[in-house]
């Protein structure tokens, strides 16, 4: 009997929102993200209300351990550290997405909970503020998408990156794929929630 991949129902989810291949390309996820909402954890690809995304999420972190978090002694080790990032790829609308991937958060150092009951512990600051949803009125369905990168030792984003600017012209059509092929940063999760705009 073959094994079942614990990952294939996230890659499943995502395919079917387009998260994979449109926004993000071919990866295979090896954690699991979750974002917890003042409701509790949001399903993937379920749809919240405007008012649950006011405040940063949890963030909760489920990762396999790589070759390189096992040590000598054959006991996995618990360094690893993630960047977070959240952007809008529907901005400002599905159908005419002039500013995708809108950039609403990014957060590095993040280290999962050692017991993997609790909230991601973060090492550092923010790299920028938490710019909450906001779809414009009558742009629809927006796929707010959460992007979980594997951090290389000793990271930190280099002066002058362009994800510490908070404005808003900064924010517009950013990249996550390039930005973590520019900074050494896996891709190993992701997971996105619905949010509709006001008629």
């Amino acid at each position: 009997m073959p094994l079942i991949d614990p990952f294939s129902s996230i890659t499943t989810a995502l395919t079917k929102g387009r998260i994979i291949p449109d926004v993000l390309g071919q990866f295979q996820p090896t954690a699991f993200l979750s974002i917890v909402l003042p409701s509790g954890p949001a399903a993937i690809g379920a749809e919240v209300a405007l008012s649950e995304t006011v405040e940063p999420p949890k963030i909760e972190i489920k990762a396999a351990p790589s070759d390189e978090d096992v040590g000598a002694d054959g006991l996995v080790k618990t360094e690893a550290r993630y960047t977070l990032a959240m952007l809008d790829p529907d901005a400002p609308s599905a159908a005419q997405p002039t500013s995708s991937q809108f950039r609403h958060w990014v957060i590095t150092g993040l280290q999962p909970d050692v017991e993997f009951t609790g909230p991601a512990v973060q090492t550092t600051t923010a790299a920028n503020t938490y710019r909450p949803p906001g779809p414009p009125k009558g742009s629809g369905l927006h796929r707010y998408t959460f992007v979980l990168f594997r951090e290389p030792p000793n990271f930190s984003l280099p002066e002058g990156a362009s994800e510490l600017d908070d404005s808003v012209e900064a924010r517009r059509r950013w990249d996550a794929v390039k930005f973590g092929e520019r900074n050494g940063l896996q891709i190993v999760g992701a997971t996105y929630y619905l949010v509709r705009s006001e008629d």
